[in-house]
């Protein structure tokens, strides 16, 4: 995961003595050439280390586990002065990136990213030249779904989208694009457009506005500015179509709570001076052209620049946008009215693929503490992870053979709900509990304090690590304390899960190290020592076979870890 990291205290305007803004049309703020230098320097390598590319970076992501909703930022206009859009934006007078230190505290499941795109006002960008929104969001559509990014493709994960001024025409455009039924990553543009959940624009000028904010700036003038006209055509026609789209889709989901609009509009009049020119002030974007198309509209905090940087949490706009995030956050896991009651239709794959005569006749010494019904719960817990679904039949019946020939290797076929005579109480270093034991419990024999505090983290119960005993008293957390590790990558290792279903590319490294995807590297993951003991590895081989035979699915390839070397 990647690690957050400071960022530049910069504030993104000045006040002057009678306290208006002066921005000079700049998004950043007028500091000493020599500080900006000095922070610049600071920050390029956090930059980088929150970078996924060059148009996206994550301003904050759980430092372990999966993620349960995405928060994408969408940035204004900037002249060629203003640096690093993607930040500065939504970085307050004090240096807070509020999506980061604010919204990744209440969320802290999230994954909150920040889009950078050429937006510059003038023609001598050094970024590039972009004069169209539909290039701009052609090349964010193709962005998000590549492997790195992976925007909007984890199921029962929401997307909601937060654009300031221009990033708001972005964001529709880029709800428009996706819709759009091309043959080229079309389960992709569908998936992604059921997993969005809705809309903060911040002074979106829907009607355009009446004054350029950018008047002064050298250069010729850049054409994305030309949507700023009073009553544009282009920009009449995306807002009807947004618009349009919008009702087709909170039809098609069933619910009044997504595809909703949170618009916060300014409220104080924004100050442009360029030096050597008079110093003019008005406001921006007015409620008119704001409040279009809207299901709730609020009066925000500052002028066009500032509305959108929140000081506190304590802001009450703040604070409406808190809310409307967790409504969406909720309403978008609740069944629709018109669903039929008690049925799971994730619950009926999983019952399809594994009834529960088979599972019984797979394991017929099991322990009864091992109930089949426990074993469908969890799995179903761990579908926003992927786990059971996004690919096809067959690798679903692969990867539960694979899961459930672990399960019959470690447990002695879910017989044991925990290691008999533990030599040692597998508690190195602290965390630790008194007189607790942290042996291996459960399907997979969940081992040591570390993985069961990331693992009572990982399922939502924090008392597990000062009451282990969980694992082998409640069969439902026994089997979902298997499929978190199942699911859940480790610091330098692949999850089994996404090894089983395609989602892990092996590196250079993994490849000379003849780390290849299949059966053979869930032993790697599990127990690498099973690797070099070749009886122990045959036996889990030879056991997923069994069961790949019993669900009629061939076994892949890559199989066995004979060659492999283990992860360092």
């Amino acid at each position: 995961m990647v690690q957050n990291s400071g960022y530049m205290n910069v504030i993104t305007g000045v006040r002057s003595s009678d306290g208006s803004l002066k921005t000079d049309g700049l998004n950043e703020a007028q500091v000493p050439e020599e500080k900006v230098s000095d922070a610049l320097a600071t920050e390029t390598a956090s930059m980088f280390a929150n970078r996924i590319n060059d148009e996206l970076f994550v301003l904050y992501e759980p430092s372990y586990g999966p993620y349960d909703m995405e928060i994408i930022f969408v940035h204004d206009l900037y002249t060629q002065g203003s640096r690093d859009a993607w930040r500065t934006t939504w970085t307050n007078d004090d240096g807070t990136c509020w999506p980061r230190e604010f919204l990744g505290k209440k969320f802290p499941r999230a994954r909150i990213l920040s889009v950078s795109y050429d937006a510059c006002v003038i023609t001598n960008s050094t970024q590039g030249r972009m004069n169209s929104l539909f290039i701009i969001t052609e090349n964010l559509m193709v962005n998000f779904f590549l492997p790195r990014s992976k925007v909007g493709l984890t199921s029962n994960c929401p997307v909601l989208f937060v654009g300031h001024g221009l990033g708001c025409f972005v964001i529709k455009n880029l709800m428009l694009k996706a819709s759009e039924q091309f043959a080229e990553n079309e389960e992709k543009r569908r998936k992604f457009l059921e997993n969005v959940g809705g809309f903060v624009f911040y002074s979106p000028f829907n009607s355009g506005v009446k004054w350029d904010l950018y008047a002064n700036e050298s250069g010729q003038s850049n054409t994305l500015t030309d949507c700023l006209r009073p009553h544009s055509a282009e920009l009449s026609r995306l807002n009807e179509a947004f618009a349009s789209l919008r009702r087709r889709m909170k039809e098609r989901r069933k619910s009044r709570f997504l595809w909703t609009v949170l618009t916060i509009c300014e409220s104080h009049q924004t100050s442009s001076r360029k030096p050597g020119s008079l110093q003019r002030s008005g406001t921006f974007v007015t409620e008119g052209t704001a409040r279009f198309d809207c299901e709730l509209f609020r009066y925000g905090v500052g002028d066009h620049f500032n509305v959108c940087k929140h000081q506190s949490t304590a802001n009450v706009n703040y604070q409406c946008m808190e809310d409307w995030l967790d409504s969406i956050l909720t309403n978008s896991r609740k069944p629709s009215r018109n669903s039929m009651p008690n049925f799971d239709p994730t619950a009926e794959n999983f019952k399809a693929i594994l009834p529960r005569k088979l599972f019984l006749k797979l394991f017929p010494k099991k322990n009864p503490f091992y109930e089949y019904a426990a074993f469908i719960e969890a799995a179903v817990t761990f579908v926003p992870q992927g786990f059971g679904v996004d690919v096809s039949e067959d690798d679903q019946k692969r990867e539960i053979a694979a899961l459930l020939a672990h399960f019959d290797h470690e447990s002695c076929g879910l017989r044991h709900k925990e290691q008999c005579c533990p030599p040692s109480t597998h508690c190195p270093e602290g965390p630790c509990h008194p007189c607790k034991s942290y042996h291996g419990r459960g399907p997979l024999q969940l081992c040591g304090n570390h993985n069961y505090k990331l693992c009572g983290e990982g399922i939502g119960d924090d008392s597990l690590l000062s009451f282990p005993e969980k694992l082998s008293q409640d069969p439902v957390i026994a089997f979902k304390s298997a499929l978190w590790f199942w699911c859940t990558p480790q610091w330098n290792k692949p999850s089994c899960h996404s090894v089983m279903t395609g989602k892990w590319t092996p590196t250079s490294t993994d490849v000379e190290a003849s780390r290849l995807p299949g059966f053979g590297l869930t032993i790697n993951i599990i127990n690498r020592i099973d690797c070099v003991e070749r009886d122990s590895a045959h036996a889990r081989v030879e056991k997923y076979k069994f069961f790949c035979e019993r669900l009629a699915v061939h076994p892949g390839e890559n199989i066995d870890c004979r060659y492999q070397k283990p992860f360092l």
